[in-house]
């Protein structure tokens, strides 16, 4: 090898090295969040790795009543059995309503009703919420308008077929990047890395919109870029506005892709185990808290009407029964599937559900909710919990005259 090849050698390896560099530090945001984040035995409860952050509420938030031994809905031994299942699969909350009233609560060692947790794609239900507050309250005047009148980059291709329904009911037709922890992928950077809105901008459509469904984490980050073009605010301050203030909820957060950025809307909600239950609340009470309408009935029967290409999701929410032992969502998703040992004894279960066994979930024939965070384990079985539920519910007590 000679002197000059030896120095062109060198001299080529700092330049890469320096080139390397150079892209470290222009991302270094991904990059630290890459090598901070935990395993999925810790990533529900351990979030402060992510920044930044910004706040959606604080404080305990408004009181939810506990019904005394003596006057619960649900049989005891129901009760027991399920918060036993609960236990069995490491959850760290666990929390059963009946018409608004919560019957059993548990929490693990560590953990208690001010504790924040990740729920992972649980995030992904409020936009179905969102959506329908932004539509009370004239910030949307119908779901049926192409995205493109807010995404103005699709405005002269394919895309601009698109309806903001499509996106809600995961039939937009648009490129699935799919996930892997791969550094470069896109699917990986949906949930660590920056200009979030831009990346899912840029992805192109691959069939026609409204005619496949998709699980497709893209649709639910432009659905964040969607509503706060139409809206002008920013997606904390909308929540804050028009769900989580009138709700009385407490502490929670967003993660952001940057300081002042973009809100990640693809998971990672941090909330309580209670702020989930009143969401489910309110649902049940017809969209009321207190007295005072949230949420348009109206929007509740759409968001939870199955889409016409898929019998079990409405918008971005989960309709009903599965087929034992697990439902996919669709035929050609890598998502984990959802188990349950045998059918569910109602028909109108509805579920926000996120990775591993995250969930809200409540029946309005039965005005039950159920809220379960906990460790990451697919071995998670809803029938486990709703069956038990729904044979324990006590019949309606009767007056001396009848009524």
């Amino acid at each position: 090898m000679t002197v000059a090849f030896k120095k062109l050698l060198k001299l080529g390896t700092a330049m890469l090295a320096m080139l390397a560099a150079a892209y470290l530090v222009s991302d270094w945001r991904f990059w630290v969040r890459h090598f901070q984040s935990p395993g999925d035995d810790r990533i529900i409860f351990d979030f402060n790795w992510y920044e930044p952050r910004a706040r959606v509420g604080e404080g305990p938030g408004r009181d939810i009543p506990v019904a005394a031994p003596n006057a619960r809905a649900i049989d005891q031994a129901a009760l027991e059995a399920v918060t036993a299942y609960a236990r069995e699969l490491d959850s760290y909350a666990f929390i059963v309503a009946q018409n608004g009233v919560i019957q059993a609560e548990y929490y693990k060692d560590g953990f208690g009703p001010e504790s924040m947790f990740d729920t992972q794609s649980m995030h992904k239900g409020l936009l179905g919420v969102a959506f329908g507050l932004a539509v009370d309250h004239g910030l949307i005047d119908t779901i049926d308008k192409p995205a493109a009148a807010y995404i103005t980059e699709w405005a002269n291709d394919a895309r601009n077929k698109i309806a903001i329904r499509d996106l809600l009911a995961n039939t937009s037709g648009l490129a699935d990047p799919g996930f892997s922890e791969w550094p470069w992928s896109v699917g990986y950077r949906l949930f660590i890395g920056t200009h979030v809105d831009d990346a899912v901008i840029a992805l192109p459509a691959v069939r026609e919109p409204g005619r496949e469904f998709q699980f497709n984490h893209v649709n639910s980050q432009i659905l964040h870029a969607v509503l706060t073009r139409a809206t002008g605010m920013t997606y904390v301050d909308f929540l804050k506005t028009y769900l989580w203030d009138p709700l009385g909820n407490g502490a929670a957060q967003v993660r952001l892709d940057e300081p002042d950025g973009s809100a990640r809307t693809v998971c990672c909600f941090q909330t309580t185990a209670r702020s989930w239950l009143r969401i489910a609340n309110m649902i049940l009470a017809g969209g009321q808290v207190n007295g005072a309408q949230v949420l348009s009935q109206d929007w509740i029967k759409e968001m939870t009407t199955a889409t016409p290409v898929h019998p079990k999701t409405g918008f971005h929410i989960l309709l009903g029964q599965p087929a034992p032992p697990r439902r996919t969502y669709a035929a050609t998703d890598r998502a984990q599937p959802t188990r349950a040992s045998e059918p569910f004894a109602a028909d109108d279960v509805r579920y926000l559900e996120g990775r591993g066994g995250q969930r809200t979930l409540w029946i309005p024939s039965k005005k039950i909710a159920v809220v379960r965070i906990g460790k990451i384990d697919f071995a998670w079985d809803d029938a486990k919990v709703i069956n038990p539920l729904i044979a324990g519910l006590k019949a309606p007590e009767r007056s001396a005259d009848g009524e």
